[in-house]
């Protein structure tokens, strides 16, 4: 019998138009941003698609950036790209707990 292909998931920074522009201004790597939402949302779109043709699983974690901010404060960590990361492993672990 053939065992089931395990897929990987993987959770990806997720944003609304307002979240993105402000996740832009805070970010002290605000350098690696696109230039406008439309075209942040459409290469991470096609990242989910390659994701997704690789066989991993790309999850949407939103991110509301005043709750980031907070985090990050109270972490003592910058607003950068390592910070977003670490955020949105926190928030899928407290996801996949329940």
């Amino acid at each position: 019998m053939k065992r089931k292909e395990e897929l990987t998931h993987f959770g990806i920074v997720w944003h609304t138009e307002e979240g993105w522009s402000k996740m832009k201004a805070i970010s002290s790597d605000s350098e690696i941003f696109v230039d406008s939402f439309k075209e942040w949302e459409e290469m991470a779109l096609k990242t989910l698609i390659d994701m997704k043709a690789t066989g991993i699983v790309g999850t949407k974690v939103f991110i509301k950036a005043d709750e980031f901010i907070l985090w990050c404060k109270i972490l003592s960590l910058p607003f950068d790209a390592s910070s977003r990361s670490k955020y949105i492993t926190e928030i899928m672990s407290k996801q996949n707990s329940n």
